[in-house]
C-alpha cells in the first residue's frame, strides 16, 4: 500500500495581520516607556546667608547704625584700612583657642615614651634549640632614651612657637591701639548734638569764606556744578587733609574748592564730648556753585 505524503501547507497570516502586529507593537513599546518615564519638577534650595563674627575688644556706650561685623558687644570700629576688616594677627597659630593662655614649661610627658616601650615586646619560644641569641642591653636603652630627646625637643619647639604667637598678637594689638579713631560725617549721618553742633559752624564758615573768594573764572565764563570733598579736620581744629571724592567736571570750580578749605582753616577745635571718641574727624559734603554766583554746601 503506498504511503499518501501531505502537501505543503499554505501560508495562513496575510500582509494585512503582519502590519497589524507590528502596529499594536509599536504602540505598546511607546505606552511603556511615556507611562515608565516620570518627570520631576526640582525645586532649587533658598541659598544660605553667612554671618561674619568677631571678637569685639572695646565696648561703646551706643550701638552702631551700619554694623559690619557680629560680635558680643557693641564696638565703634576705627584703623588705617579703606574696607572692612577683622582684627588679626600677622600669622595663623597652630591651634585655635578663643583667648591668649600663659605657657606652662612643665609640660606633661607624652605617651610616645610608653608606646615605644610596649612595643620592645620579647618573642619567646619552648623549643629546644643549639642557637643563642645575645641582646645588647645598650642598645635597648638607647632606643627609649632618643624617643624621649625627641619629645622634650618637641615640646620646646611647640612652646617657643606659642610665646613668638602671643608676642606677635600683643604687637598686633598695640598697633592697632595706636591708630587715630576716625569719625566720618556726612550730610546723611549727624548723630550727635556735637557733631551736628560742629558740622554747622564748620559749612557757614565754609560758605562765608567761599562767597567772599568766589572765582573770577567761573563768573566771566559762567561755570556752575557740583562736586563733593572730603575734609580731614585734627582736634585742634587745623587741617589735615583735603581730597576731592567726585568732580564738578570744571578743572576751575574743583580747585577753587580745595582754595577755599585751606583758606578758611585752622577751623574751631574739637568740644569736649568730640574730642573724647575723635582723634581726626573727616567731614564729606557736596559744594555747588550757582548760577547767581553763590556757594552752597550741603
Amino acid at each position: 500500500m503506498a504511503a499518501v505524503i501531505p502537501g505543503r501547507l499554505e501560508a495562513t497570516v496575510s500582509p494585512g495581520d503582519r502590519l497589524s502586529f507590528t502596529v499594536f507593537l509599536a504602540v505598546a513599546l511607546h505606552a511603556a516607556l511615556i507611562l515608565g518615564v516620570t518627570f520631576t519638577y526640582v525645586t532649587s534650595k533658598p541659598s544660605t546667608h553667612t554671618m561674619e563674627v568677631t571678637l569685639a575688644q572695646q565696648r561703646a556706650k551706643r550701638r552702631p547704625e551700619n554694623a559690619d561685623f557680629l560680635a558680643q558687644i557693641n564696638q565703634v570700629g576705627s584703623g588705617a584700612l579703606e574696607e572692612k576688616a577683622i582684627m588679626t594677627a600677622p600669622t595663623v597659630a597652630q591651634f585655635q583657642d578663643t583667648e591668649i593662655r600663659e605657657i606652662n614649661q612643665d609640660i606633661p610627658q607624652s605617651s610616645s615614651y610608653k608606646t615605644v616601650e610596649q612595643k620592645q615586646t620579647a618573642i619567646t619560644t619552648t623549643a629546644k634549640t643549639d642557637h643563642k641569641v645575645t641582646v645588647d642591653s645598650d642598645a635597648t636603652e638607647a632606643i627609649p632614651q632618643k624617643a624621649e630627646f625627641k619629645n622634650k625637643k618637641s615640646l620646646q619647639a611647640r612652646a617657643l612657637e606659642i610665646a613668638s604667637l602671643e608676642a606677635r598678637i600683643d604687637h598686633q594689638r598695640q598697633i592697632y591701639a595706636k591708630r587715630p579713631r576716625i569719625k566720618r560725617l556726612t550730610s546723611l549721618s549727624t548723630a550727635s548734638s556735637a557733631d551736628a553742633f560742629y558740622l554747622n559752624s564748620w559749612r557757614r564758615k565754609i560758605e562765608s569764606i567761599g562767597n567772599l573768594n568766589y572765582p573770577q573764572k567761573a563768573r566771566e565764563n559762567k561755570l556752575y556744578g557740583s562736586l563733593r570733598l572730603m575734609v580731614a579736620i585734627l582736634p585742634d581744629g587745623s587741617l589735615k587733609e583735603v581730597e576731592l571724592l567726585e568732580s564738578s567736571g570744571h578743572q576751575v570750580l574743583d580747585d577753587a574748592a580745595v582754595r577755599i578749605v585751606r583758606l578758611s582753616a585752622p577751623y574751631a577745635p574739637f568740644p569736649d564730648e568730640l574730642r573724647q571718641s575723635t582723634d581726626v574727624l573727616e567731614i564729606i559734603r557736596t559744594w555747588q556753585f550757582r548760577k547767581n554766583s553763590s556757594l552752597r554746601s550741603y
